[in-house]
């Protein structure tokens, strides 16, 4: 009979190595544990804040050219889209009057302020011309700032093209040649930067249990770390949300779903074993151990289980043996005897 307390072994199983052979059972080594899995969750690869840029059209107007295409590689400076814009003409025109306005005004201004001096004009109207000026000057800087929103480039023709002001990678075009778009609308998306974020809703049970600088595993083996771990529920989910980070080879691209595991420091008597050495026997997480004649079943207590591994703690030490695979031939030798 399997021991219901931990660290009770039952009768041992007797196995020959031909039989171990023949059904394919296969054990690996208990190792001390570093660290012990705390969750296993669903989640979602995304890129990180702000790494993520949307190239917006500064002016309306119709689209004539696009010059890139999605995945494809841009550095600063390159020209993504050309647009016709009557808004630009006339922003532009408005830009050269109140700039003629402006010079002429500094002229005006410029000759009262002499006349005051030599007190032949009143200061009052020196003070006058000075502030209509200044009021002048405003609206050419205003227009300015219009046409340099963006840091696009105008051409001759009343067009103007959309320049990427960072260097990466193009993600999305929002608009294709002979369509129209609005004032500021997100023209081209563009990411900046190979790094990579996960983003998984965490169990309202979990919180405070997982931190930040956690450890995340992926299932195939990258790891990063937890960058947030938010305190409030979402009443939709019933869950919070925890951001990690993982570095920029670990192989997933932004929206990919994925399994992650959070990690912590093990406790000193914290064993690995991997995943699949773990049966539940009556109740109970059990291993297989390795002896001379064949193997003993172990009760253990499971600290926590990743697609890979899992952590436990029981009757073990670390450099023994347990089984990995045949775990449904050695549980019927165990209803035999």
């Amino acid at each position: 009979m399997l021991g219901s307390a931990l660290g009770v072994r039952a009768s041992e199983i007797v196995v020959s190595q031909a039989q171990i052979d023949r059904l394919e059972i296969h054990i690996a080594e208990v190792r001390s544990a570093a660290e012990e899995a705390i969750a296993l969750l669903p989640g979602t690869i995304i890129p990180p804040m702000n790494s993520r840029v949307a190239v917006p059209a500064p002016f309306a107007g119709a689209v004539v050219t696009v010059d890139v295409l999605p995945g494809e590689t841009v550095a600063s400076g390159d020209a993504l889209m050309t647009i016709a814009s009557r808004e630009l003409v006339e922003t532009l025109s408005q830009l050269r009057q109140a700039e003629a306005n402006l010079s002429a005004a500094q002229a005006v201004a410029q000759r009262y302020k002499g006349l005051a001096e030599k007190r032949i004009a009143s200061p009052t109207r020196a003070a006058e011309t000075e502030a209509q000026r200044a009021g002048l000057q405003a609206v050419v800087e205003e227009h300015e700032r219009l046409v340099s929103l963006g840091n696009i480039k105008t051409n001759a023709d009343g067009s103007y093209s959309l320049i990427a002001q960072r260097a990466g990678r193009v993600v999305e075009l929002n608009v294709a040649p002979g369509a129209n778009i609005a004032a500021m609308a997100p023209a081209i998306t563009i990411d900046t930067s190979d790094d990579l974020w996960v983003e998984a809703q965490l169990p309202a049970s979990l919180i405070g249990r997982v931190h930040v600088g956690d450890t995340i595993q992926l299932e195939n083996g990258a790891k990063g770390k937890a960058l947030s771990v938010s305190h409030t529920v979402d009443p939709r989910t019933r869950s919070a949300l925890l951001t990690g980070s993982l570095p920029a080879d670990s192989g997933f691209v932004p929206g990919q779903m994925v399994t992650l595991s959070i990690h912590r420091k093990a406790q000193a008597s914290g064993l690995d074993v991997p995943a699949s050495a773990v049966v539940w026997l009556h109740g109970q997480p059990s291993v297989f151990v390795r002896t001379d004649a064949g193997f003993n079943v172990l009760a253990v207590t499971l600290k926590g289980k990743t697609l890979h591994g899992a952590t436990i703690e029981g009757d073990l030490t670390p450099g023994q043996s347990v089984a990995v695979s045949g775990l449904a031939q050695l549980e019927n030798m165990i209803g035999e005897e």
